[in-house]
């Protein structure tokens, strides 16, 4: 059975209870009517009987004839006396028929008026001196409308026994009241009989009959009238019994019907339409509305048929004029107000608002709720002024419970629905939070979702920056000035949240002093606020989540839960983000080093498939990464980079060999095993460098070692020699020889000088001194110069210079030194490298904005492969190596850091086996 079930079913059962009582009550009046009648008749009709034959037997029967008349007299009262039980009888059939009370009271003293022949009859029910309750008169006889026309009934009622006054005008009973008599007369009345009506010892009204004239009231009158009025208290109370009972009774029925009608809705908001509607109908009400609790006020929930100015008035809350019934919900008291507008309770703008929507009396009923501190409020307001009776506070007070009863069922239905909603929209948000990877991203989706999960109208995110609440997202009005705010990790409500770790519920601010001017979305108009803290890595506070609503609302305990999941997951996802962020972060910065980083690295698997191939690798080894990821090193290099031992992978470097276009790249390889957590190989990481250069130029460098030895070795041996000949004093020397010896000596040296230039050019290079004075020159003259320098020196060894040079002058913006310094680097390996008898042709020309000059020879050329290398440092060619050739390697690489360095170029065109051309160009100098 459902919650609601229960609490239904358990305010069903005490009304069962009550109503069944009420039927048995109504079932014993209906039996005590039947019984107090007969025992009437019974008691009566021989009363009358044997008061009858009593004064018969009295009276003296003087002979026959007037023992005959006795007789006869006697018949005839008798006759009467059982035609006046029969009346009893009669009247007792009548009133016992009805049950409406006015009109049993009709029937009664019309037919005892008629019986008794008397010209006024009435009957005042309660024991104080009203007006008649019911009233019958002859034709021409005035009826009764003041109190004061009733001396004789008052006194009946006075003395609680009958009162028969023959004469009004002489009965010493009337002297005691102050113008009773003439006010007796006045209406016509001489004789009255007053019989008071007590039933079971209570008094509740009087009999009264009135004649027009003076007479004596007979024992058979005052006992008729008598036995008339018991008749009549007997009906009467059965009559007020059944009325009661059957008003009991359609208050049970309409309890039931309330309960039936509010057992139906389950919703809050149904339940609350149809209390409004039930209550206006069980109270006979014009129009109902329900108020709630909402902060320090109460406002309109629901209603039933309210005028529109009602409910505007109610809309926005209760008003101050009308306080007095926030009070009676506060303090769970039934209020009734027959005439509101005369009712001191109420302040005169809500008097004058029930004058202009039309409503004079209303009864307010609170109705508790558990999950709340306060009740909330059914008012039902009646067209006009409205005496309230004891039932009808009996039945609101029921009504009360019934709402109780209904609201709670409510509650409950609505805390099921409710956190189902929120575990649902709980459940989408952390999909949504789960998707976002960036912090920032992950903010703006809370303050967008938070308010749709609990209904509120605004949303911020605080984060902790150095002690200071910073507001890192927000959304709703007043979102957009907020953002960026500072504010103490102490002060304010947000505050109060990260101070106390735990959540902060106000329904509404407006009597809150923490409020003021510390919290900047406040200030847009928000009237209730819940913040819950936002949780950090390893427990720490990260900050605090708020949601605010623009009216004062009750947080309801599942919204509370709400938000703080809502907040866990927060946590979580920034946690998450921020991971990523750190991960992405370290995986760019990885990749930006791996992408940078000279050496190849390369990552396999367990199965040895390359999972990374970084562009070093693809620079060193010539195969782009698409072909590598996804083979094995054996598919991709054709040969295995995994070491063969445990001994070769630990002890560091190793030289390996792989194929680049044809060619074999000397790499420098070190391997790093990773391992899963059982000690399995997970795979390897691979990082090399190609130190082929690094090879060769060591092997330049050792060769170079060796071409410099040898070319130092050679002059100094001949200074040496010719120095230790000279020196012999075995054998003299001539004035020529020595002079001859000596040139040898002088020739040598500045072999020796050349060299050693060669070699403090190259530091000054390297270290960036060498100093080049660009000027006008001619370059075609300093270039003939040298020819005939060269020609003249002796060292042609055969050879032969052929000149192509214009006639006008090739003027140039260069150093004269360093220009002299380069040609002379050109012809000397133009005549190193030609065979004898070989033909060396120097030229120069103006091409554009440039000089050109160019020395070919017929040598052996320069192999294409080695045409890129041989103006680096220490590179000689192979083949003049082979051939004795070589010199130190240093002369074109000088030659051409000094064209650079005067802002020209220098290159080389050489077919192998027919000679090379040597050009460099400089800038022409301006006119």
């Amino acid at each position: 059975m459902s919650q609601a079930s229960q609490a239904l079913w358990s305010d069903a059962v005490p009304l069962l209870v009550v109503a069944a009582g009420y039927v048995a009550l109504a079932v014993w009046a209906w039996l005590s009517l039947g019984i107090l009648v007969g025992l009437a008749v019974a008691f009566l009709v021989p009363v009358v009987t044997n008061r009858r034959r009593a004064e018969a037997s009295r009276t003296p029967a003087p002979g026959g004839a007037r023992s005959t008349s006795s007789d006869d007299s006697s018949s005839a009262g008798l006759a009467e006396a059982l035609e006046r039980e029969r009346f009893i009888a009669r009247i007792s059939a009548r009133v016992r028929s009805e049950l409406a009370v006015d009109e049993l009271l009709r029937v009664a003293i019309e037919e005892t008026a008629k019986e008794l022949r008397v010209q006024r009859c009435f009957i005042r029910l309660g024991a104080r001196g009203e007006s008649p309750t019911a009233q019958w008169q002859a034709e021409g006889v005035e009826a009764i409308h003041d109190r004061d026309q009733l001396a004789v009934s008052n006194l009946a009622v006075k003395k609680r026994q009958t009162v028969a006054v023959e004469d009004v005008e002489t009965a010493p009973e009337l002297e005691q009241s102050i113008g009773a008599r003439e006010k007796l007369l006045a209406i016509g009345t001489r004789a009255a009989l007053a019989v008071p009506i007590i039933v079971f010892d209570e008094l509740i009204g009087v009999l009264a009959l009135h004649r027009t004239t003076p007479q004596r009231w007979t024992d058979d009158e005052i006992a008729l009238t008598e036995a008339v009025a018991h008749e009549i208290g007997l009906s009467v109370r059965v009559a007020q019994l059944l009325r009661e009972n059957e008003l009991r009774l359609l208050q049970q029925t309409t309890l039931f019907r309330i309960a039936a009608v509010l057992g139906e809705s389950l919703s809050l908001s149904d339940t609350l339409d149809t209390l409004a509607r039930a209550a206006a109908e069980a109270l006979k009400g014009a129009f109902a509305a329900v108020l709630t609790p909402r902060g320090a006020t109460m406002e309109l929930a629901a209603g039933a048929d309210l005028p529109p100015k009602l409910a505007a008035a109610l809309q926005d809350g209760l008003p101050e004029s009308a306080d007095c019934l926030r009070a009676a919900a506060d303090d769970g008291h039934v209020l009734a107000s027959p005439d509101v507008t005369r009712d001191d309770r109420f302040e005169q703008p809500w008097q004058a608002l029930a004058r202009e929507v039309g409503y004079g009396a209303l009864l307010a009923v609170p109705a508790a709720n558990p999950r709340a501190e306060r009740s909330a409020l059914v008012v039902v307001f009646f067209a006009g002024e409205r005496e309230f009776t004891d039932d009808d506070l009996e039945l609101a007070r029921h009504l009360g419970d019934a709402a109780t009863a209904a609201l709670e069922r409510s509650e409950l239905f609505e805390a099921e629905r409710t956190a189902r909603a929120l575990s649902q929209q709980l459940a989408r948000t952390g999909g949504a939070l789960a998707t976002e990877l960036d912090p920032a991203a992950v903010l703006e989706e809370v303050v967008q979702q938070a308010p749709a999960l609990l209904g509120a109208d605004a949303c911020a995110v605080r984060t902790l920056e150095e002690d200071e609440l910073v507001v890192s997202a927000a959304s709703g009005a007043g979102a957009e000035e907020a953002i960026g705010t500072r504010a103490a990790a102490t002060s304010g409500l947000s505050g109060d949240v990260f101070q106390s770790r735990s959540p902060l519920a106000l329904d509404d601010l407006a009597a809150d002093a923490r409020v003021a001017g510390t919290d900047e979305i406040l200030s847009a108009g928000y009237a209730a606020y819940l913040g819950v803290p936002l949780s950090g890595p390893e427990g720490t506070l990260a900050g605090v989540l708020s949601v605010y609503a623009r009216r004062p609302r009750d947080w309801r305990p599942e919204e509370i839960e709400a938000l703080l999941a809502l907040a866990g997951n927060t946590s979580a996802a920034l946690a998450n983000a921020e991971l990523y962020s750190r991960v992405s972060l370290e995986k760019e910065r990885s990749v930006a080093i791996l992408a940078n980083i000279a050496d190849g690295i390369v990552a396999v698997d367990r199965d040895g498939r390359v999972v990374l191939w970084n562009a070093a690798a693809e620079e060193i080894t010539g195969v782009p990464q698409s072909e590598a990821i996804g083979h094995t090193t054996m598919q991709v290099l054709q040969r295995e980079l995994e070491s063969p031992d445990e001994e070769t992978r630990t002890s560091g470097q190793r030289l390996v060999s792989v194929s680049r276009g044809g060619d074999d790249v000397w790499l420098s390889l070190s391997e790093a095993v990773m391992r899963d957590p059982l000690g399995a190989v997970a795979g390897r990481i691979f990082a090399f460098r190609d130190i082929s250069a690094d090879r060769m130029v060591e092997q330049v460098k050792s060769d170079f070692v060796a071409a410099v030895s040898h070319e130092l070795r050679t002059p100094l041996t001949s200074i040496y020699g010719f120095a230790e000949t000279l020196l012999r004093q075995d054998v003299p020397f001539g004035d020529e020889e020595r002079r001859i010896f000596l040139g040898y000596i002088a020739s040598e040296s500045e072999r020796l000088t050349e060299i050693v230039d060669q070699l403090l050019n190259i530091a000054r290079l390297d270290a960036g001194d060498l100093q080049v004075e660009s000027g006008r020159i001619d370059l075609g003259s300093v270039v003939s110069e040298l020819v005939a320098s060269v020609e003249e020196s002796g060292a042609m060894n055969g050879h032969r210079f052929e000149l192509d040079l214009p006639e006008e002058p090739l003027a140039a913006e260069a150093d004269p030194d360093r220009v002299r310094q380069v040609f002379n680097i050109l012809l000397e390996n133009a005549l190193r490298y030609s065979p004898d008898g070989g033909t060396v042709t120097v030229g120069a020309r103006r091409v554009s904005d440039r000089v050109e000059v160019r020395v070919m020879d017929e040598g052996i050329g320069i192999p294409s492969a080695e045409r890129d290398r041989i103006f680096r440092k220490f590179y000689r060619a192979e083949s003049a190596a082979r051939d004795g050739a070589a010199g130190t390697g240093l002369g074109l690489f000088i030659a051409k850091e000094l064209v650079l360095a005067m802002g020209g170029r220098i290159w080389v065109d050489s077919t192998e086996g027919e000679g090379s051309s040597f050009s460099f160009e400089l800038p022409a100098a301006r006119e």
